[in-house]
């Protein structure tokens, strides 16, 4: 192994190459243990004759097997505190699965920039778990990997994240109620959240699709600690109702009506119907007004959503939301005029009318605002505008 990896730069010619990966997949057969942790000693994350054997190595679903396998065990060793060879070697056995944290990123693997050639390797390796987390046999053993396989959610590249996605749904699919509802809960929304907001389109419907699976799955005590995340998933997915993209618009029905049984908020159902959705969303959302400041700040950021749907679902919503505010917010519902007066300027038409009509309801004095703009005259001004 080690004159392989100190060599492999200087063989040039194709023959020779095929001849040393033949070489380095029978070693690899033979004693699969061995091989791994002699090439996680030797390759550093992000050394190039390193990714380069690796590959060769996870090119075979049989081999890659054996290398899953070994990496699983070494993870049970870790987790049962048994010893390992060395820090070093256990910090790249953590690295390759896919198991190490950002702590341990920073103190063993080096810079950011070492940090992020070794994503070339994660993605690598992603890519060769997908089909075995297709498998039930295989599924089943893939638990243990998906906490720190998550951490590579918050600086991943696009397809680096859609590959954790497929792998958690994979996996989640083949697990039973009480295995999968641990999983559910641990899986933290500061992880998956941002991305429904996610350029990629697909990121979104996965992103949404398996927190919806994982609303679903959980059960027992997990329950209430379930409840307790999901309150901040409930405006991203009612925003995301209005997406452009159907699928994604689709998913996030489908989830809100998860969260909807979840919390048995029988009237969070109506939300999937459109006429009854902005009547639902003042019941359901801006019915507690110690919540509606956080919901009303949660939902700025869409005023600068690229979708021109989603921006106009957030002015509707911020209309509905500064008006419960009170007296004593009337700083902040500066602040919202302030940011709704930017979308004067919107490219689209009907983003600026809208915007313009909600400040001149939001801008008139507190006592008419109250009695003379009903929460029904709001409503059926900003859905008139919405129907021409």
């Amino acid at each position: 192994m080690s004159c392989i990896h100190e060599n492999l730069e200087c063989i040039n010619m194709e023959s020779a190459r095929q001849s040393v990966g033949s070489l380095l997949l029978t070693l690899t057969d033979q004693d699969p243990t061995k091989v791994v942790l002699t090439l996680l000693k030797l390759s550093p994350p992000g050394d190039s004759n390193g990714t380069a054997m690796w590959e060769v190595m996870l090119s075979v679903p049989h081999t890659l097997e054996k290398i899953f396998e070994e990496l699983l065990s070494q993870l049970r060793r870790r987790k049962s505190h048994s010893p390992v060879e060395s820090t070093i070697e256990n910090a790249y056995i953590t690295h390759l699965a896919l198991l190490a944290s950002t702590e341990c990123q920073s103190e063993d693997c080096g810079n950011t920039c070492q940090r992020r050639s070794s994503l070339m390797t994660v993605s690598l390796l992603l890519r060769r778990l997908i089909p075995l987390s297709e498998r039930p046999d295989m599924a089943r053993k893939m638990p243990v990997l998906l906490p720190q396989i998550s951490e590579f959610l918050k600086d991943g590249d696009t397809d680096i994240k859609t590959n954790i996605l497929v792998i958690f749904g994979n996996v989640m699919g083949h697990l039973e109620g009480k295995e999968a509802s641990p999983i559910a809960v641990q899986l933290e929304e500061e992880k998956l959240l941002p991305l429904f907001d996610a350029e990629s389109s697909q990121l979104r419907e996965l992103s949404i699709s398996l927190f919806r699976d994982l609303v679903k799955a959980v059960v027992g005590n997990e329950k209430r600690m379930m409840k307790k995340k999901v309150q901040r998933t409930l405006l991203p997915l009612f925003f995301h109702t209005q997406d452009k993209t159907d699928s994604v618009s689709k998913a996030s029905r489908e989830a809100l009506l998860a969260v909807a049984e979840l919390l048995a908020w029988g009237e969070l159902k109506d939300l999937v119907q459109p006429q009854q959705m902005w009547r639902t969303v003042e019941y359901s959302l801006l019915q507690d007004r110690s919540k509606v400041e956080v919901y009303v700040k949660q939902s700025l950021p869409y005023l600068n959503n690229a979708q021109a749907t989603l921006r106009e679902t957030a002015i509707r919503f911020i209309g509905l939301g500064a008006r419960r505010l009170g007296d004593q917010n009337e700083m902040k519902l500066q602040d919202i005029c302030n940011a709704l007066k930017d979308l004067m300027y919107d490219a689209e038409p009907a983003v600026q009318c809208l915007a313009a009509q909600t400040l001149l309801i939001l801008g008139t004095p507190r006592k008419q605002r109250t009695s003379g703009w009903s929460l029904q005259t709001l409503c059926c001004w900003l859905c008139r505008d919405s129907e021409r």
